[in-house]
């Protein structure tokens, strides 16, 4: 269960067979042009500890050979402004069920794809609120004995980063857990913020990040952010238009009053709890994380590198292009990303060897 790093290579370089020429545009055909395939999902709700609500997605065989395999359960946490049914999600739930995975789950964060908003907080990657335990937690005790990969993209990555690197959570139940499979991870939030809102990201990407929260704080019935706030803020909310990147800052100062229960004091407090590269090194499980070396979203220094080096349960692949995630084979509309077989195959490597 140790030394992955040292038995695989702390870094792969991946040649894509067809790499994009722009990561911004890869970016923009995701979100906007790719038609997802078909697939059907089994919705199951968990109860966290402090009253919010999860939605677990389980993807089904419909269309597929039925699977009967020994492989392990499959736990998918997607990034912050996805959920089960974005394209690169149910791709990646396709890929697993083609490869042999018999029981794939999405884990969808608190309020999202439908699932009721019972609290303030929102699913972070960091302490009370990071809710992979919760998710753990029922898995086991509905699966006894089944053991567990994760899966996670982004946003969902930091979170499964900060479960493998808290230490008390996963030790309770560590005999099930495999590893985990993380890509695009930001590795430094901080860095993340400062290109996140410089053009042209800031329009193909951010400003829709921004959209989704101001849209969700202002959905009927949400009383507990009217009271958090109060009404003149609650209002300043409503009225941001998201066109610039002071409209998203202010946005996200707001959110602190909304979302946080002294976990984080301010933005740049939670820059430093959440970045990964301060917690590589402490990790529990084997892990093989994805990167792209030209990820608009979430760029990745050598300095990063070298300390994802360290860690002996880590190993790196690091792709030449392909953007945030997308890491497209062909630039046509209704093709599967690549990063779907990269994880898989990675899937397949802890499973071997680590069952």
């Amino acid at each position: 269960s140790s030394g992955i790093n040292a038995e695989y290579g702390a870094q792969r370089m991946v040649k894509v067979p067809l790499p994009c020429l722009n990561p911004h545009i890869a970016l923009l055909w995701r979100y906007r042009y790719e038609k997802p395939p078909e697939r059907f999902f089994e919705r199951t709700f968990v109860d966290c500890g402090d009253g919010g609500v999860l939605g677990i997605d389980k993807a089904m065989t419909k269309n597929l050979p039925a699977i009967t395999s020994d492989k392990p359960i499959i736990l998918i946490f997607p990034g912050l402004a996805e959920h089960t049914y974005r394209t690169n999600i149910k791709t990646l739930c396709v890929a697993y069920l083609q490869a042999g995975f018999e029981d794939v789950f999405v884990c969808n964060h608190r309020g999202r794809c439908n699932t009721p908003f019972k609290t303030p907080q929102m699913s972070t990657p960091h302490g009370r609120f990071n809710d992979v335990h919760n998710i753990v937690n029922h898995i086991v005790q509905n699966e006894a004995g089944r053991k567990i990969l994760m899966a996670g993209h982004c946003f969902g990555g930091q979170c499964i980063v900060d479960y493998f690197t808290t230490g008390q959570k996963i030790n309770l139940v560590s005999d099930q857990i495999l590893g985990a499979v993380v890509n695009s991870v930001m590795w430094n939030t901080r860095k993340c913020y400062e290109v996140a809102c410089a053009e042209p990201l800031y329009s193909i990407y951010t400003k829709k990040v921004g959209e989704v929260y101001r849209n969700f704080i202002m959905t009927p019935g949400q009383d507990m952010f009217a009271e958090r706030l109060g009404s003149e803020k609650y209002k300043l909310i409503s009225d941001l238009s998201m066109k610039t990147p002071h409209d998203f800052y202010l946005l996200q100062d707001l959110l602190w009053e909304v979302f946080f229960d002294g976990a984080f004091s301010d933005l740049d407090d939670h820059a430093d709890i959440t970045s990964p590269s301060n917690k590589i090194g402490n990790l529990a499980r084997p892990m093989v994380v994805i990167n792209a070396a030209d990820d608009p979203v979430s760029p990745i220094s050598s300095e990063d590198i070298t300390l994802i080096e360290k860690d002996a349960n880590l190993c790196f692949w690091l792709f030449a292009s392909g953007g945030h995630g997308a890491y497209v084979s062909q630039l046509f509309p209704n093709t599967f990303n690549f990063i779907d077989g990269a994880m898989v195959e990675c899937s397949d490597i802890i499973s071997l060897n680590c069952l």
